[in-house]
């Protein structure tokens, strides 16, 4: 872990930076080597993503971890909770991809978005807008269930809605309505990689099963691995085990 360099990293106009962390192995090869972009979701924040940037940058790949502007109350990018949506976030990410092209162009051939739970929607929506500019998609309990649980919702004029310890307004509500993510993903020809808790309680695992079930009917490198008895939020094993997936799907491609 000594030989693991951070570097943090900021994007985007003055009035509305995004920052985040670049974490890479200084013993590495800097060429010819995996690039990957984390996505942490809802009211999260990047430094939950660090054990797996350190482990990614350990094992040799350049992992970039970004905070999304009003993504959560512990964000260190500006903007305000209630600026934020799904379109914003997928913003964030498109920002990142330019960023990392930018500044570590001809150090990575393969670039992979990594996303938990609403960052693993925002990963597959950018993706789907990306293309082949994505090589593959690790995704984590997904939260495809957004849209569903959003029309829901009803926010009365001038308010916010308090979700999951933190205020949304109806932008959100909004721009939901715009991405059919399983439609969108269909022309996705990259990789993807999913795992999912049988326990949990927030993003029903069905979701991931009807990606996993509509990649494979298309004939689509995909895999699935359900872990018995996890929520929404691994256990420390199941993060072990989960980081293992990603370290060796990653050196198998």
């Amino acid at each position: 872990m000594d030989s693991v360099k951070k570097i943090k990293i900021m994007y985007g106009p003055c009035s509305d930076r995004v920052f985040g962390f670049i974490y890479e192995n200084e013993n590495e090869d800097k060429k010819n080597r995996k690039a990957v972009i984390l996505c942490h979701g809802y009211n999260s924040c990047q430094a939950d993503l660090e054990y797996m940037a350190q482990a990614l940058a350990n094992e040799g790949y350049l992992a970039l971890t970004i905070d999304f502007r009003g993504g959560g109350t512990r964000v260190i990018s500006m903007g305000k909770t209630t600026d934020m949506s799904l379109k914003t976030e997928v913003e964030d990410v498109c920002g990142a991809v330019e960023f990392i092209n930018r500044t570590r162009g001809g150090q990575f051939d393969k670039l992979y978005l990594y996303g938990e739970s609403q960052g693993g929607l925002v990963s597959l929506l950018t993706a789907a807008m990306l293309g082949d500019k994505i090589a593959g998609l690790l995704l984590l309990y997904p939260a495809l269930c957004i849209p569903d649980d959003m029309s829901k919702v009803t926010i009365p004029e001038g308010e916010n809605h308090h979700l999951m310890g933190m205020d949304i307004s109806q932008k959100y509500l909004d721009e939901v309505p715009k991405f059919a993510v399983y439609e969108m993903i269909k022309n996705f020809g990259g990789s993807m990689t999913i795992a999912h808790g049988d326990n949990d309680r927030i993003v029903n695992i069905s979701y991931s099963q009807r990606l996993y079930d509509q990649q494979k009917a298309l004939g689509r490198d995909v895999t699935f691995d359900v872990f018995e008895n996890e929520d929404h939020g691994f256990s420390p094993i199941g993060c072990a085990r989960w980081s293992q997936i990603v370290l060796n799907r990653l050196k198998g491609e």
